[in-house]
């Protein structure tokens, strides 16, 4: 996903998608260790959408934060 989409998310919804990747990624990973896998770039795939999804949630925080210290 872009981070676009992830942009047009609520907040409970990034939060859930970043639990989701985030148990999705260590099934990846457990496979990977066992040499199960095929698909190494789906790992870095993972890393980055949920590093995107962060940055996100991140950027409201300080959008939130920053509004109310102007205002006093």
């Amino acid at each position: 996903m872009k981070i676009n989409e992830f942009r047009q998310l609520p907040d409970e919804d990034l939060n859930t998608e970043i639990r989701k990747r985030r148990e999705g990624l260590f099934k990846i990973r457990f496979k990977a260790a066992n040499e199960e896998t095929q698909r190494a770039g789906q790992i870095r795939e993972m890393r980055k959408d949920i590093a995107r999804m962060n940055t996100v949630l991140r950027e409201r925080t300080m959008e939130l934060n920053g509004s109310s210290n102007q205002e006093a």
